[in-house]
């Protein structure tokens, strides 16, 4: 009886220690030191407060951009503004204080009337990058009369009376002066498509200055001496190039002047190219991923300051109809003169086997960066015929 009432109590005892065994287990686990650094995986995340998606403001009046940065940490290693994607402000290393949200703020006095790009890009320092995008509208003084005056925010520091002509646009987008007189040579005309309005005649002229939407009408004033090119006039006086493919002119344009435009900027500078394509396997197989290694180099004089976006295609050669892309961002790299890297891509084509295709890469997708020439950014892998593989 005292033997049995013995092992009872050595049982209890042995319960009894093994419950605050368990409970200090508990207590170890979730105390978490509270200066544990955090972790920022992926590129960061962009939200643009300020201004409102096609909220419009009146021209003389600053347009202030807010926008964060989230899961932005210690690597952060750029932050710009873009106006149609020419740099407004940029800040290198700017999260001094390793936060996780990182808020920004800049102003941009308007002058000009019209419809433009705002765009917020952050990137880290392996590359992977975010950007945002807002599109808002400037409108005369003239147009504003026939909008309700809340929807047209007056600045804080620049009064909307100010006339626009007496404010200072920013360079990268004030256009070239319209001629006093256009005279009898001047010819009507309207956008097919939505264009670029380029400094001079030719992508290699500079940055667009915009774009002008389908069915906007213009005042064809000149032609390059090519006659690929009209410089035009439109709304209140705005001028530029645009390529004459994408204008319907109401009268033939011989008699139009003949202009050369700015000179092109100095041909020594950023040049991005595809150097070559190797697919693995080297004939993709229907619904399988297929791998791409495409060697990217920087051939010209002038490293690359930002991270352009890169496009993967599959094309089929019969009518050049697209029939497989990569619906991820893809960002290169920034690289130096001379320097070349190796992108690792993926690709899945599940169509038109038994066919003959090509995959393309493009580099500076989007066009952001000034190149040196804007005609090679384009590599083509070699023809295949899509394997069958388990595809019906």
């Amino acid at each position: 009886m005292q033997a049995g009432m013995t092992i009872g109590r050595r049982r209890a005892w042995s319960l009894l220690l093994l419950m605050c065994l368990l409970a200090c287990v508990s207590c170890n686990l979730s105390a978490i030191p509270d200066d544990a650094p955090t972790l920022f995986e992926g590129p960061p995340v962009i939200h643009i407060a300020a201004p409102q998606p096609n909220q419009t403001f009146l021209a003389g009046t600053t347009v202030i951009v807010q926008a964060r940065v989230e899961n932005a940490g210690p690597d952060l290693a750029r932050v710009a503004v873009l106006l149609d994607d020419a740099l407004l402000g940029e800040r290198q290393a700017p999260n001094e204080t390793e936060a996780a949200v990182l808020p920004l703020t800049i102003d941009w006095p308007t002058s000009n009337t019209g419809q433009y790009t705002i765009s917020v890009v952050a990137e880290r320092d392996d590359g992977s990058a975010a950007r945002e995008d807002v599109n808002i509208e400037v409108v005369s003084r003239q147009r504003a009369d026939a909008i309700s005056s809340t929807e047209i925010p007056a600045s804080d520091t620049q009064p909307s009376t100010i006339p626009p002509d007496t404010a200072s646009p920013p360079s990268s987008l004030a256009p070239t002066s319209a001629p006093e007189n256009l005279g009898p040579r001047s010819v009507p005309g309207r956008v097919v498509a939505v264009a670029n309005l380029r400094p001079g005649p030719g992508v290699a002229s500079g940055q667009p200055l915009g774009s002008l939407l389908a069915d906007t009408a213009v005042l064809i004033v000149a032609v390059n001496p090519e006659r690929d090119w009209y410089r035009i006039t439109y709304g209140e006086g705005s001028d530029g190039w645009i390529d004459a493919a994408f204008v319907e002119a109401a009268d033939i344009t011989t008699g139009l002047p003949v202009e050369t435009g700015a000179p092109p900027p100095n041909p020594e500078g950023v040049n991005l190219l595809v150097s070559s394509i190797e697919l693995v396997p080297a004939r993709p197989v229907c619904g399988q991923a297929t791998t791409i290694r495409a060697t990217v180099r920087n051939s010209g004089s002038l490293d690359s300051q930002t991270s352009p976006w890169v496009s993967v295609k599959a094309h089929l050669l019969s009518d050049q109809s697209v029939i497989a892309e990569n619906a991820e961002t893809i960002y290169l790299s920034r690289l130096n003169a001379g320097q070349e890297t190796v992108l690792e891509l993926s690709l899945t084509i599940s169509a038109r086997f038994g066919e003959r295709q090509q995959i393309r890469i493009t580099v500076d997708a989007g066009n952001h960066i000034l190149e040196s020439n804007e005609n090679d950014n384009i590599g083509n892998s070699a023809e295949f015929e899509l394997d069958r593989g388990n595809c019906a």
